[in-house]
């Protein structure tokens, strides 16, 4: 028999038969173990661990080695935010949730997070979106999150210490499109995808404003993955059109990736 996977819930706990312990089991009894559960998942509380040796020392645990943790920034708990940090650290997968109308810090106000409304409405809400966020969660190999994105700004300014960031990255974009010259077509029923890794999650408006107008008739579809935006063309437009075609300025681009069969 597999073994399952962990899901450990970072949460508020607060004492017994409070307001918020009432609400913290509501959430995981009627939401997140139930739906957990259906996805082969163990889950772990750490008000719940009845294991002998220290709380501390186990949460931790939990908190760096289980395959997904659900973090609950309702009432922003001190000790909530210190285990998203660790769980950050670890770059392992990791969902964020928030009572609606909580105001989070400036340093993770820009990350996804689901906002659900405390009443039954509620409930059947947000298990829907959190279903597939788990699912994007477990499938994604690289997590982004805002301290591997420092970490990976300064690996950066090491390769490319004598300019700022975004002109390296405008330098390497102007460097694939030089090495596709003379590359750009596509088979007569081919459609190419670019894939552009994002310093951030965009808004609709900035994402309108990535692809410039002149291209955009040849714009099939476009799509959030988290960071990353995914561009689909038809091959009446040529790879160095569109790319030239991308609002450099505008987005802070860390990765650009061209998916299409070359002739």
């Amino acid at each position: 028999m597999a073994k399952k996977k962990k899901c450990f819930i970072v949460t508020p706990i607060g004492t017994d038969n409070s307001e918020v312990r009432r609400a913290t089991d509501g959430l995981i009894d009627t939401v997140l173990e139930p739906l957990l559960n259906e996805k082969d998942f163990e889950v772990i509380v750490a008000h719940r661990i009845d294991s002998p040796g220290s709380i501390t020392g186990q949460v931790i645990e939990h908190i760096i080695n289980d395959e997904l943790v659900i973090a609950n920034l309702t009432t922003l708990n001190p000790n909530v935010m210190y285990e998203l940090g660790v769980r950050h650290a670890t770059r392992k997968p990791i969902i964020s949730l928030a009572e609606s109308g909580t105001n989070l810090p400036f340093d993770i106000s820009d990350e996804r997070t689901i906002f659900y409304k405390n009443d039954i409405a509620g409930v059947f809400d947000i298990k829907s979106k959190l279903s597939n966020m788990i699912d994007e969660a477990i499938l994604d190999k690289e997590p982004d999150n805002p301290i591997y994105r420092v970490i990976k700004q300064n690996i950066m300014k090491k390769v490319h210490p004598n300019d700022d960031f975004q002109s390296y990255l405008v330098e390497r974009l102007d460097e694939f499109e030089r090495i596709l010259k003379g590359k750009n077509k596509v088979k007569k029923d081919d459609f190419f995808v670019i894939e552009l890794l994002l310093d951030k999650i965009p808004s609709f408006k900035e994402v309108e404003s990535i692809v410039m107008e002149e291209v955009r008739p040849y714009l099939i579809d476009k799509y959030l993955n988290n960071n990353v935006l995914v561009l689909k063309f038809n091959n009446k437009c040529d790879i160095e059109k569109v790319l030239q075609g991308l609002n450099k300025e505008e987005i802070g681009l860390s990765k650009i990736t061209l998916k299409t069969s070359l002739v």
